[in-house]
C-alpha cells in the first residue's frame, strides 16, 4: 500500500502512473533531489509538495475504512492487476474492489448496450449472455439500467461468471435499484470502480469508466443502442484501443437500434446474429 500515499496526499494520477512507470519502489522516488523530480516528471511546485508530504502521511485511517467496507485495491504495481488493462492508453492507477479476483485471469467479453432496453433487446441480451456463458466466457459490464443489468442477472441466474465496473465509489449503490444485483455480484462476481469510497456518480465518472470494461474484454458486444449514448463511447473505445466490437442488427425503424446498425453499416463492427460469430473471431 506505499504506492497509496500517493493517492491520499492528493497528487494526480497522471503524475502516480508516470511514477510507477519509472520506479520500482516508492521510496525510490525520493533518491531524486527536487530539480530532478520537477524536471524529468514535468512536475510543479503544488505536486512536489504533494509527493514530499506524502512520505510521512499514515494511511491507517484509510486501510481501516477500506477493511470496514470489505473493500480492497490493486495497484498498477499489483501482480493480479490485469495485463490487458494496464496496456491501455490511460490505464487506471488503483482499481477497488469486492469479491472473486480471480475472474480477471478469465477470457472475458465485454456487452453493453441502451438503458431502455426493448423486448427484442432483452430476450437477445438472454440469448446472447446465455451462449458466452456455456463457452466458458466471463460478461463485463456495467451495471446500467437496461442491457447491462440484464446481462449481469442472466450470467448470475446461469451459474455463470461476471464483472461489474461502476461509476462511483464501493460503498455507494448507483443506481438505487440495483442493489440487490449489486449484492450478488458481490458474492459471486467481481465489483470492481477506480474511484475511491465515497465518490458520488457523476456523470463525468462514467464514459472514464467505460475505458476499464474495455480494457478488461478481449472484445465488446452492442446490443441495442440509440444514434448517441454510452455504449457508442464504449464501442469507440474499443476500436481506439485495438478491441474487437461486434453489433447485433435490429429493426431498421427502431431508434433503439440505430447506433448498432450505423456501427455495422460503417464497417465498425462485426454483424453477429449468434455467439458463434465472436467465438470465431
Amino acid at each position: 500500500m506505499e504506492w497509496y500515499k500517493l493517492r491520499a496526499a492528493g497528487v494526480k494520477d497522471s503524475v502516480i502512473r508516470n511514477l510507477m512507470s519509472a520506479f520500482k519502489e516508492y521510496l525510490d522516488i525520493f533518491k531524486l533531489d527536487e530539480f530532478q523530480l520537477k524536471k524529468y516528471f514535468n512536475i510543479d511546485d503544488g505536486e512536489y509538495k504533494k509527493i514530499i508530504n506524502s512520505k510521512t502521511l499514515s494511511l491507517d485511517k484509510e486501510i481501516e475504512n477500506l477493511k470496514k467496507n470489505k473493500v480492497k485495491v490493486l495497484s498498477l504495481k499489483s501482480q493480479n492487476y490485469p495485463e490487458e488493462l494496464k496496456n491501455i492508453s490511460q490505464p487506471p492507477v488503483f482499481l477497488y474492489y469486492k469479491g472473486d479476483i480471480s475472474l480477471l485471469k478469465n477470457r472475458r467479453i465485454g456487452v453493453v448496450g441502451t438503458r431502455k432496453a426493448t423486448t427484442y433487446g432483452r430476450i437477445t441480451c438472454e440469448k446472447m449472455t446465455e451462449d458466452l456463458i456455456e463457452n466458458g466466457i466471463t460478461t463485463v459490464s456495467g451495471l446500467a439500467l437496461g442491457i447491462d443489468s440484464i446481462c449481469h442477472k442472466r450470467t448470475l441466474d446461469k451459474s455463470g461468471k461476471t464483472i461489474a465496473v461502476v461509476g462511483s465509489g464501493l460503498d455507494i449503490i448507483y443506481p438505487k435499484e440495483n442493489r440487490i444485483l449489486w449484492e450478488q455480484i458481490e458474492k459471486y462476481g467481481l465489483i470492481i470502480s477506480e474511484y475511491p469510497l465515497g465518490t458520488e456518480p457523476i456523470g463525468y465518472n462514467f464514459p472514464m469508466r467505460n475505458r476499464i470494461i474495455v480494457g478488461l474484454s478481449k472484445g465488446i458486444l452492442v446490443i441495442e443502442s440509440q444514434k448517441k449514448g454510452g455504449s457508442l463511447i464504449t464501442a469507440e473505445l474499443a476500436l481506439e484501443e485495438g478491441r474487437e466490437v461486434f453489433a447485433v442488427p435490429g429493426d431498421i425503424f427502431s431508434p433503439s437500434s440505430e447506433g448498432c446498425n450505423n456501427l455495422i453499416k460503417n464497417s465498425q463492427a462485426k454483424l453477429t446474429t449468434d455467439v458463434k460469430d465472436i467465438i470465431v473471431e
